[in-house]
């Protein structure tokens, strides 16, 4: 597994928690406003057995440790890092772009996770999300992973980007029935200082603009957040 960073302390990833982060390289989209495209070709040479002794050591303070990427559900040995970070007996988060259903599946059904977040970027359809992830996308797995923890009693939250010219005022609106019925939203700012494609280092939207959305929001998420502004 390629480690290819570590956050010692976060309070903003998991709402409530005192929470480090395992950022795990490789990724199989390439969204053009990704803010880390440093993860993106699976590269990182952390040593797990370092982590793993930080977060032994500051158990005082640490509650939750959240795995992101990148793309975590990509890896083989994810099952093993759940493993070793169970056996610390601390709750852990999954960032995911819901690729890989039926890993999600499994972690889910076990309950191998405590939370897991899902990144949603743009209406359920192939072209808008096709163009979103800067790949061909199988939209259908995405909806997958939605009904997975839909029907699941784990609590899940769903994060979208507010990129302008991904997502538009008219866009937001069909994702939102896309989402309609969901216990929890995040609508994160868009930070244009690194980009994977240069040409989205754009103005993000002002913070009125994503106060709308978050209203909008409101009539299908039972509970939503803006963060970034």
């Amino acid at each position: 597994m390629r480690i290819a960073g570590f956050v010692k302390t976060t309070l903003q990833d998991w709402e409530g928690k005192n929470a480090c982060m395992i950022l795990l390289g490789g990724c199989n989209f390439r969204c053009p406003f990704c803010n880390r495209p440093d993860l993106l070709d699976g590269t990182g040479d952390m040593d797990l057995s370092l982590i793993l002794g930080y977060i032994k050591d500051n158990k005082d303070f640490l509650e939750a440790v959240v795995i992101s990427g990148g793309e975590p559900t990509m890896h083989n040995d994810l099952y093993k890092l759940i493993g070793d970070l169970r056996k610390l007996k601390i709750k852990i988060k999954l960032d995911t772009n819901g690729y890989y259903p039926d890993i999600l599946d499994d972690l889910v059904g076990a309950k191998l996770v405590d939370k897991v977040c899902i990144h949603i970027m743009a209406p359920l359809d192939p072209s808008s999300y096709s163009k979103a992830a800067g790949t061909d996308v199988d939209i259908e797995r995405i909806k997958r992973s939605l009904r997975i923890i839909h029907e699941s009693e784990m609590p899940y939250e769903i994060r979208t980007v507010a990129v302008p010219g991904i997502v538009t005022h008219g866009s937001f609106g069909k994702m939102l029935a896309d989402l309609d019925g969901s216990k929890s939203m995040i609508i994160q700012q868009f930070d244009p200082r690194v980009t994977l494609d240069p040409k989205m280092n754009v103005t993000p939207y002002p913070k009125p603009a994503l106060v709308k959305m978050a209203e909008t929001a409101k009539g299908h998420i039972e509970k939503v957040r803006i963060r970034g502004v």
